[in-house]
């Protein structure tokens, strides 16, 4: 399924009932994000059995609130004499990024990424190509060309694999203030109430690519 295909899905499915539903319920809850993580305890979730179905109907009311964004290993890549030249990066932490509803629909937010609507997207097997080469994500354990979608290395072993896991897809090109344009796409999947994680790709202008793992974590 396409990126124009998924955001298709979750903006028809964005007005249902169903997610209007979902977002009533929630009217109880604290104010503020940071009374909401507090305060909030997330109900169990098992990406690998939950359907989209149940996610839209009122399950992912326990995706609401404050995670930690890590992002990394991945690299970056530089045009220079009329090449790009790809330097590793290392894992990074520390970045919040809120997950909340407006208007019914799955949003993130943080000082980092900006205002990201969340697009749901059923499972499917990825797509080639759209993955990571191990050797660009210190994959030792693989081949080089092999590709990864998640950082299976710092979530653990999973209990089933990407094909089998409900994705969260979000995009962007935020201001910068600098008249250069940078866009964002992160390719998420949801394992569960405290873990997410998958690729994250970012484009500017004169060659600029970064590229890597990321995971949100929720203790």
């Amino acid at each position: 399924m396409t990126w124009m295909r998924a955001a298709a899905v979750a903006a028809m499915l964005g007005g249902c009932s169903a997610v209007q539903a979902q977002t009533a319920q929630s009217g109880g809850a604290p104010g503020s994000l940071a009374e909401a993580s507090s305060f909030f305890k997330a109900p169990r979730l098992d990406g690998c059995a939950l359907t989209l179905e149940e996610l839209l109907k009122g399950k992912s009311s326990a995706l609401r609130g404050r995670w930690i964004m890590r992002k990394g290993p991945g690299e970056m890549g530089l045009a220079a004499a009329g090449r790009v030249e790809m330097l590793p990066l290392p894992q990074r932490t520390g970045d919040v990024v809120s997950l909340d509803f407006r208007n019914g629909r799955l949003v993130a937010d943080s000082p980092v990424l900006g205002f990201l609507p969340v697009a749901v997207q059923d499972r499917a097997p990825p797509e080639p190509g759209t993955g990571l080469r191990a050797a660009s994500v210190g994959r030792g354990d693989l081949p080089d060309s092999a590709e990864v979608f998640l950082d299976e290395i710092a979530l653990g072993p999973l209990p089933c694999g990407p094909e089998q896991l409900l994705r969260l897809n979000m995009q962007a090109s935020p201001d910068t203030g600098t008249g250069d344009v940078l866009r964002q796409e992160y390719r998420l999947f949801l394992i569960d109430q405290s873990r997410i994680s998958g690729i994250y790709r970012e484009t500017a202008a004169a060659g600029r690519l970064e590229r890597g793992l990321v995971t949100l974590w929720r203790r």
